[in-house]
């Protein structure tokens, strides 16, 4: 198993880097409608893979700005998750990297430069936040903060998802949207949110999160409630296996007319 020692060292350069430029004056454009990029999305990539090129030779990289290498280990990579909040000086956004290994997801790293938040896991060790364990919320929904993000990169699908907001809503204490699902998983892991669920996330979006919300004892599925693989499936929601059940009988139920 990768060692994550490497892989943490890496992701806190790549981190520093960010926290370096963010607030500062730097070239951006827009991917897509509505996606942007920006100097420090692609600077914080050729430095993560730099790196771990040097620590894992054979590795192979699937990153978000056009880097694809196979290989074993594999490395998933967000350089920049959050890159609207950094281009816009909202102080939420994570350097991401899942590490996957003979097929399967093993590790995951998730570091918050802003706050110097360090999120870790592998596969039977735990998950961690800095040195610290931690666990995901077992408070009902009723009591817990839900993180979602609307999906704006698939804005067709905006009514729909809007229709299953609605229908959550009523059942929790609030709901959050960061902006950076890295961060909304790794926080759902620490028990801050009780609850995360999305749709149309890539494998780099969520790979390092469902490593570290899994080791945390929680459950990744997707809408219909089938094992989320970050590879196939198109939606997701991450929690406790109580608050992720309550969410699907609520969209359930609704969906039958109840």
């Amino acid at each position: 198993m990768v060692s994550l020692s490497s892989v943490i060292a890496v992701a806190l350069r790549a981190g520093a880097l960010l926290k370096e430029g963010f607030r500062t004056s730097f070239e951006r454009q827009e991917k897509s409608p509505h996606d942007l990029v920006t100097e420090y999305d692609l600077r914080s990539q050729e430095l993560i893979i730099d790196g771990l090129r040097k620590a894992f030779p054979r590795c192979g990289f699937l990153s978000e700005e056009d880097a694809e290498v196979q290989g074993d280990p594999l490395f998933v990579i967000d350089p920049l998750d959050g890159t609207n909040n950094f281009a816009y000086g909202v102080p939420v956004f994570a350097v991401s990297i899942g590490v996957v290994e003979d097929g399967a997801l093993t590790s995951g790293v998730v570091y918050n430069p802003a706050y110097e938040e360090l999120f870790w896991a592998q596969a039977g060790v735990g998950a961690y936040l800095n040195e610290r364990p931690i666990k995901v919320s077992y408070k009902a929904l009723t009591e817990s903060l839900v993180a979602t993000a609307f999906p704006f990169k698939y804005r067709d699908k905006v009514e729909w998802f809007s229709k299953l907001f609605q229908q959550l809503y009523p059942h929790i204490t609030d709901i959050r949207r960061m902006g950076a699902a890295s961060l909304d998983m790794a926080y759902t892991a620490a028990g801050v949110f009780g609850a995360f669920y999305e749709y149309g996330l890539k494998p780099w979006d969520a790979a390092a999160g469902v490593v570290l919300v899994r080791e945390a004892g929680g459950v990744v599925v997707d809408f219909e409630g089938r094992p989320y693989d970050p590879f196939a499936s198109e939606s997701l929601i991450a929690g406790s296996q109580a608050n992720v059940d309550s969410i699907l009988e609520i969209w359930h139920a609704r969906n039958q007319g109840n």
